[in-house]
């Protein structure tokens, strides 16, 4: 009997994406020159194999979530090197938009969630009264 595990091949894809994240950096920094984009394409990297994970284990609204920050980091660091920013400075920059970015667009309450079989029983924070 097969069966798919999707826990199984988001596992077996963390390895998979780091080999890819380390291999963006390295192109990325010899065809730019710059150590700053290396490093923003492997943290890029990474965090795309995040989303690519989540969709296989079918949160789709949290690789949603995930996707902000590496989109919205490559968007700024273009655009502030087509500005004129030096490169570093850009990266650095994009960074702290991209994080502030996706805390903007963050949920209201963090949700928890007990899977039992196929099922979830959800429920909120709340605060305790004492």
């Amino acid at each position: 009997m097969r069966v798919f595990r999707p826990w199984l091949v988001a596992g077996l894809l963390r390895p998979v994406f780091l080999g890819v994240a380390i291999a963006a950096a390295v192109i990325a920094g010899s065809e730019s020159g710059s150590f700053s984009i290396a490093v923003l394409a492997f943290f890029v990297a990474l965090s795309s194999g995040k989303v690519v994970r989540r969709l296989v284990r079918s949160r789709r609204v949290e690789a949603a979530y995930a996707a902000i920050w590496p989109v919205a980091a490559i968007g700024f660091t273009v655009l502030f090197v087509e500005l004129g920013l030096p490169k570093w400075a850009s990266v650095l920059l994009a960074l702290v938009l991209a994080s502030l970015a996706r805390l903007s667009i963050r949920r209201e309450r963090p949700q928890i969630g007990v899977r039992i079989g196929t099922d979830a029983i959800e429920g909120t924070w709340r605060r305790r009264e004492t």
